[in-house]
């Protein structure tokens, strides 16, 4: 497929619409394609973003591990209690 710049374009359609005509759809095609990248860049995450992002997930992660252990002495207290009871009962 053959590359077209808006050079090449703006040849083409001026020979079939007229100058005028065409430097207006060139002007319009070249702000419309500025405007579609600059909307795609602002969606990007920068290295900071990502970095941050990062920060957070690895204080989540060291907070979600202390509730785990957390709830796991406590179950196993509880089984030992149980157990406790059950032996003292007799």
């Amino acid at each position: 497929m053959e590359k077209v710049t808006l050079t090449k374009l703006y040849e083409v359609l001026a020979q079939k619409i007229g100058r005028s005509e065409a430097e207006c759809l060139t002007y319009y095609v070249d702000v419309k394609i500025k405007d579609g990248l600059n909307t795609k860049i602002e969606i990007l995450a920068t290295k900071e973003d990502v970095h941050a992002l990062r920060n957070e997930v690895k204080d989540n992660t060291i907070s979600m591990q202390k509730w785990l252990m957390g709830t796991f002495i406590t179950l196993v207290i509880m089984i030992l209690g149980l157990y406790a009871a059950i032996l003292l009962k007799h």
